[in-house]
């Protein structure tokens, strides 16, 4: 992940390069279609990695939930088996998309209503707080769909729906775990802010190498979180064994 993600910034920075040497000659011509071939190469260059991002990431939740459950599997085979729920988890990433949008869209009406009734500026912060505790509320049965879609190889409606199910009589905790995390990001941005300040002018480099360091060890920490969280509710709401255990005893 952390070679991704660099290769993705220096294609930027190479396409930046060859910009700013067009217009350093002074070929006006030369700098508008380094423009816009740049900026369309980058585009179709950040869409690709952000899909092999997709199925690398798939591969990671599918690694960490079979080295908890099933640490006998092989490595290749777990990574193998994560990688090929591609498909479902981006139409399931497309459908929280249009959720988000439709929320945004009836916020925004909401908004705009307030405004044109002459609602005062505190009512109207109020109103938006009552707003996102709304979303979240809404959201969050969903919160392990994601895991569920990778783990148990379900389509992305199944897994909003096991999502729905394994959480429920457990969602306090869950907000608990979402909350830990919330946290471990503030910490990081802190600490990335404060990189970025101790090194003055070159602290957005700086700031930049430990970000590429660090965001996927902290993606792998989150996703490992999330995963062994649906598996130990699967286990509790189910009373599946997934370890074989009970096949040994047999044995």
């Amino acid at each position: 992940m952390f070679l991704l993600q660099l290769a993705v910034f220096a294609i930027f920075f190479g396409l930046l390069g060859s910009f700013f040497w067009a217009a350093l000659s002074g070929d006006r011509l030369a700098a508008q279609l380094a423009i816009q071939r740049n900026i369309a190469l980058f585009y179709l260059l950040l869409l690709a990695a952000g899909f092999l991002s997709l199925a690398f990431y798939c591969a990671m939740i599918r690694l960490l939930h079979d080295r908890y459950a099933d640490p006998a599997k092989p490595f290749m085979a777990a990574c193998l088996a994560g990688a090929r729920r591609f498909l479902p988890v981006f139409g399931l990433l497309l459908i929280y998309i249009l959720a988000y949008i439709a929320f945004y869209l009836i916020a925004a009406l909401i908004s705009l209503v307030f405004l044109g009734i002459g609602a005062p500026p505190g009512f109207l912060i109020v109103a938006a707080l009552i707003i996102g505790i709304l979303g979240l509320f809404l959201v969050f049965p969903y919160l392990l769909s994601f895991v569920i879609c990778i783990n148990e190889d379900v389509g992305p409606i199944r897994a909003l729906r096991r999502s729905r199910y394994l959480s429920a009589g457990y969602r306090w905790p869950l907000f608990g775990m979402m909350l830990l995390t919330w946290v471990i990001w503030l910490a990081y941005l802190v600490v990335v802010n404060v990189l970025a300040r101790i090194f003055g002018p070159g602290g957005g480099i700086a700031a930049l190498i430990t970000m590429l360091l660090i965001l996927p060890l902290m993606y792998a920490w989150l996703i490992g979180v999330y995963s062994i969280a649906a598996y130990r509710l699967r286990l509790l709401k189910d009373g599946i064994d997934l370890t074989g255990s009970v096949a040994n005893v047999f044995d």
